[in-house]
């Protein structure tokens, strides 16, 4: 097969860029011990560009206009080339929206509100008044490149002043989501595969340090296959099957998703990943 690579932008791997293109490198260089002819493109450079000579096409892109436009501009036999899909990778980017998809599916997570600018959209509970700190607050008008696009908030007046300094950064769609205790678990996995890989969100890389909020884990036990068929649903769901995301353990085994996103750094497993991840794009 002939496949091409996108590989993400520096300002889309906050503090994560050398694992991620770590993780695109090891897939691009299993492809090619496969015996595949593999070419790799920036994500700069994959709006008007030829994708006819290709079978297959692996992104980790996640700018919302490029992705936009790429949509756009292409028929849908090119668009089934991609994986994860273009319209997969453009709803990882708005926290609402998977949230909401999840809902659809019975997938446990905390309750939220979604909301545009002033105006509530949605709560996923009967009273939005039940929905108190602590909570965070999350930017869902694209892919967090920031630590001010998620803020955990433990009182009202500290919920205003983000909610303030996400209105003064032009932030339109928000999520607030209740605050979970428990063991911060991070995942990572290949739907379509059997791979799937977890670790305490305390023995990995840390984007911007909001895991300590959880505290060190207590290593309450759970069911990882359970979590793997959740995951796989949303990643079904949204045609993202290379994905990654965080749930919270409790003390009486229950879990809840908090984040789902498209494409990870596997920064932990990379070299078991890679090997799935090929597997997965040859058989899309």
């Amino acid at each position: 097969m002939k496949i091409l690579g996108i590989s993400r932008g520096i300002v889309y791997s906050p503090n994560m860029a050398g694992n991620d293109a770590a993780i695109f490198t090891a897939v691009a260089d299993e492809l090619k011990a496969m015996g595949h002819e593999v070419d790799t493109i920036r994500e700069s450079e994959m709006v008007g560009f030829d994708y006819a000579p290709y079978d297959r096409v692996f992104t980790m892109a996640r700018d919302i206009y490029s992705l936009v436009m790429l949509e756009k501009d292409t028929d849908v036999a090119t668009q089934q080339k991609f994986i994860n899909s273009i319209d997969g990778i453009l709803t990882c980017t708005n926290k609402a929206a998977v949230a909401t998809q999840m809902l659809e599916s019975g997938i446990p997570q905390p309750d939220f509100l979604v909301g545009e600018k002033r105006d509530l959209l949605y709560c996923s509970t009967e009273s939005k008044d039940s929905i108190t700190p602590p909570l965070w607050l999350k930017n869902c008008d694209g892919s967090a490149t920031t630590a001010d696009d998620t803020v955990f908030c433990t009182s009202k007046e500290e919920f205003d002043q983000a909610f303030q300094q996400m209105e003064k950064r032009e932030v339109n769609l928000w999520m607030a989501q209740e605050h979970q205790a428990g063991d911060l678990v991070k995942f990572y996995g290949v739907e379509g595969t059997d791979f799937f890989h977890w670790n305490y969100a305390s023995r990995g890389h840390s984007k911007f340090g909001l895991e300590k909020v959880n505290g060190k884990e207590q290593g309450y036990p759970f069911d990882a296959q359970r979590i793997k068929r959740y995951a796989d649903l949303t990643a079904k769901k949204l045609n993202t099957p290379i994905y990654g995301g965080d749930v919270i353990i409790d003390e009486k085994s229950q879990f809840w998703f908090i984040d789902f996103n498209d494409f990870p750094s596997f920064s932990t497993c990379r070299d078991e990943a890679a090997k799935a991840i090929a597997k997965r794009i040859i058989q899309a």
